[in-house]
């Protein structure tokens, strides 16, 4: 038989138990991919898959057809705790309510086990990249004065945010990011703010381990 979970590196000699999930995160753009991919192997226990957008196709909305087409294909096992997270920018995505539109098929689709949820960062998800190093909130004078938060960004952090390594200090941008998340009257995050500690959260229990025990950040 198949095994539920696959081992990419064995920093943990045990089978997979009833806690083992994995984790489905379909992505904006290369930089949410990469930034996730960093944790596979870190426990027997979580599979992390992140998804990129198929062609460019960013769009709330293109992404929930993506997962559609996804889970016909490979179909969520009712037996474990899987879960299923968009994590996309405000940007310019309000149009038409796409972030609305996408927030309620999440809901229509959660299950008893199997979880669906949009995770979303204003305006752009390096808002939860400057919180692995930054615990004050972006000073909006600041931002504007650089032509992206990207660049902005990289010129809060010295050499700019390095997915090869950054992702260890992921329990101080949980703690930085609760500590200024807000909602607006629309339930979405307050500029400059995130909601990826939420998923954060959901995966750093597996993660802890080798982050404490094996890893340093620098």
């Amino acid at each position: 038989m198949k095994p539920y979970l696959t081992r990419n590196k064995i920093y943990e000699r045990k089978a997979p138990t009833r806690e083992a999930k994995k984790v489905y995160i379909f992505c904006e753009g290369d930089r949410e991919v990469n930034y996730f991919k960093f944790f596979n192997g870190f426990s027997s226990n979580i599979n992390i898959i992140p998804i990129g957008s198929e062609e460019g196709k960013s769009d709330p909305l293109k992404l929930k057809g993506q997962a559609i087409i996804y889970f016909q294909k490979t179909p969520l096992n009712a037996d474990y705790r899987d879960e299923v997270w968009f994590v996309i920018d405000t940007d310019r995505w309000n149009e038409n309510d796409k972030i609305t539109q996408l927030k309620t098929f999440c809901a229509q689709n959660k299950t008893d086990k199997n979880t669906w949820t949009v995770t979303q960062s204003n305006p752009s998800f390096e808002v939860w990249l400057y919180y692995h190093f930054i615990e004050e909130k972006p000073k909006e004078e600041e931002v504007k004065a650089c032509t992206t938060f990207k660049a902005y960004l990289n010129q809060k952090v010295a050499g700019g945010f390095d997915a090869r390594k950054a992702q260890v200090r992921i329990k101080t941008a949980i703690d930085n990011s609760l500590r200024h998340y807000e909602k607006d009257n629309k339930g979405q995050p307050i500029l400059y703010t995130t909601e990826v500690h939420n998923l954060a959260n959901s995966i750093y229990p597996f993660l802890r381990y080798i982050i404490e025990k094996t890893v340093k950040p620098s």
